[in-house]
């Protein structure tokens, strides 16, 4: 089967190695392709030359609906995170044009995509999903789901946790420090604790000057979906719109390409 990526932000370019890597013919379109030029497999001129599995990484669900009504392809599988709403719009969309759209978002890391150990929350219908498994299995771990409303949702779901718990992480570890505790000891104290592993995992990156992978107005606009996902449902709402508001004051404050893990010790800074 052909693959097709559009959108080659750091997921889609490690798709689209991970496509090639597993010898698929790969396809791919960016909005701005000079900045991939040297990226794997063949780049088309336009949206609607896009064909067999179609993935999709845009942005946004504004991106999303730019390109949509363009895009060829037999499948489309949306794995970027967009809004409830966003995805079943889309999904209805591409069933008026005779296409099988579905909701696929990636629960890892472009390096947990490039070597084939991300979570697919696959929330394509059962006809399509029996088709498609032999392909997706090869590009990581499938969690299905079957609907692709459900699927967006918990994406989101689990985007909100994963990122309000780094905010609180970061700030805790701010108060420590600014209380005269060094983070090896905070980070100590955590592992003899049920916060070993995300401590461990975290607090270095928090402190560290590398490049991120997901960045502070990338977690602002996910907890954005997040919080309508909520209202859209009457669910609590609380935690996740003040987590909401610390990433969109930050972004607002010029913090947007940030590593979003350091949210908590951003907002401490004066």
């Amino acid at each position: 089967m052909d693959v097709t990526v559009v959108g080659l932000g750091n997921m889609g370019r490690a798709f689209t190695k991970r496509a090639a890597s597993l010898g698929f013919n790969v396809f791919w379109w960016n909005r701005t392709r000079e900045k991939v030029k040297d990226a794997p497999g063949m780049p088309i001129a336009e949206l609607a030359d896009a064909r067999g599995l179609v993935v999709v990484f845009v942005a946004d669900d504004k991106a999303l609906f730019d390109i949509l009504p363009k895009l060829g392809g037999e499948y489309v599988a949306l794995a970027g995170t967009y809004s409830v709403e966003g995805v079943r719009r889309a999904v209805e969309l591409l069933a008026a044009r005779r296409q099988v759209g579905f909701a696929m978002p990636v629960v890892g890391s472009p390096r947990n995509v490039e070597t084939g150990d991300a979570i697919y929350l696959v929330g394509a219908p059962d006809d399509a999903y029996i088709k498609l498994r032999p392909v997706l299995e090869k590009f990581g771990v499938l969690f299905y789901i079957g609907d692709s409303v459900k699927a967006a949702a918990l994406k989101l779901a689990y985007n909100s946790l994963l990122i309000s718990t780094v905010a609180a992480l970061g700030e805790s570890l701010s108060l420590a420090v600014k209380h005269g505790v060094g983070p090896d000891v905070f980070k100590e104290l955590l592992s003899h604790t049920v916060f070993k592993e995300i401590g461990g995992r975290y607090i270095d990156r928090m402190l560290s000057a590398g490049a991120p992978t997901f960045t502070v107005k990338n977690a602002a606009k996910d907890m954005r979906y997040a919080s309508l996902a909520a209202g859209e449902v009457e669910s609590s709402n609380v935690a996740i719109s003040g987590v909401k508001a610390l990433y969109e004051i930050l972004t607002a404050m010029g913090y947007g390409d940030e590593d979003y893990v350091k949210a908590g010790i951003l907002a401490g800074r004066k």
